[in-house]
C-alpha cells in the first residue's frame, strides 16, 4: 500500500468513526492503541506462510489480543490463516472434504492439517496433539498384539489425507503471550509403523493402550490409543523434531 492509498483509508476510517456512538469510538480507540504497542515477531521459514500472509496473520493476532486474553482457538486459527492466504493472493478455503478427511485447510490445491495447543501449564519443549484422529477401532483391540497392524493401517492412511501438519502453540504469563507456529513432520508421526506388539501396554479397562515411539533410538513421543473417547493422542512430542516457522510475542489486554 502506498502513501496515497493509506491516506484515503485513513479518511474513510475517520468518516466511519463519525457515525459511531461514543462507546463504540472508545472501544475502537482502545484497539487502535493496542496496535501501536510492540509486537515482537520472527519469521524463520517461508515455505508455508510467505511475507504477505505473515503480515496479515500478525495483524489479526494483534487484533484478537487487543480485546481478549484468551489464546486463539482452533476455529479462529483456521479462519485467520485462511484469510491470510487469501489476502496474500492465494486460493484458500477451510475444508470439510470427504476425500481429505484429516485436512482443515486447502491452499492452492494443497491440503494441510491444523492443530492448536494452549493448555494451562503448557511445556514449551513438549507438544501434545490431543486428537490426531478419531478412532472407534481402538475398542475392537483384544490385546496389545492387535495394536501394531491397526496403527500402521489406520494412522498411516490418515496421514496420507494431507501434505503437512502445523500447530499453533500459545503460552506466557499474565502480561505477555507467546505463539509458536511449528510444523509436525509427517515422517516423524509415521514412525508408529515401526512399533511391535511388545511396545504396547496391556489393554486398560477403558479399552485403550499406548507405546513410546523412538526415532534412531531416541524417544520422540508417546502414542496413546484412548479407548474412552475413541481417539489417537500424541503426547510428549519433542520440539526438536518439529521445525519452528514463526513466533510472536505481544501484550495481553489491560
Amino acid at each position: 500500500m502506498d502513501e496515497a492509498d493509506k491516506r484515503e483509508d485513513i479518511k474513510a476510517a475517520v468518516a466511519a468513526l463519525k457515525l459511531l456512538t461514543p462507546i463504540q469510538v472508545e472501544v475502537l480507540t482502545g484497539i487502535i492503541a493496542k496496535f501501536a504497542e510492540e509486537q515482537i515477531c520472527e519469521h524463520l521459514r517461508k515455505d508455508f506462510l510467505d511475507d504477505a500472509a505473515l503480515e496479515y496473520f500478525s495483524t489479526r493476532l494483534a487484533a484478537h489480543h487487543a480485546s481478549s486474553g484468551v489464546p486463539l482457538k482452533k476455529e479462529n486459527f483456521e479462519h485467520i490463516l485462511e484469510q491470510s492466504f487469501k489476502r496474500a493472493g492465494h486460493k484458500a478455503r477451510r475444508t470439510d472434504s470427504m476425500v481429505h478427511r484429516g485436512a482443515d485447510l486447502e491452499v492452492d490445491g494443497r491440503f494441510y492439517s491444523l492443530k492448536t495447543e494452549a493448555a494451562k501449564g503448557l511445556n514449551p519443549k513438549s507438544i501434545t496433539i490431543s486428537k490426531l484422529m478419531e478412532a472407534r477401532w481402538i475398542r475392537d483391540l483384544s490385546g496389545p498384539e492387535d495394536a501394531p497392524e491397526q496403527v500402521r493401517r489406520r494412522i498411516l492412511s490418515h496421514l496420507d489425507e494431507y501434505e503437512r501438519i502445523f500447530i499453533l502453540r500459545s503460552y506466557g504469563d499474565e502480561e505477555r503471550v507467546r505463539y509458536d507456529l511449528r510444523e509436525i513432520p509427517k515422517e516423524v508421526l509415521a514412525a508408529v509403523a515401526d512399533l511391535g506388539g511388545d511396545d504396547f501396554g496391556k489393554i486398560t479397562k477403558a479399552g485403550g493402550t499406548g507405546a513410546d515411539v523412538r526415532i534412531n533410538g531416541r524417544k520422540a513421543f508417546r502414542l496413546v490409543l484412548d479407548g474412552s473417547v475413541e481417539k489417537v493422542t500424541i503426547s510428549g512430542l519433542n520440539i526438536d523434531f518439529c521445525p519452528l516457522h514463526a513466533w510472536w510475542e505481544l501484550g495481553r489486554p489491560g
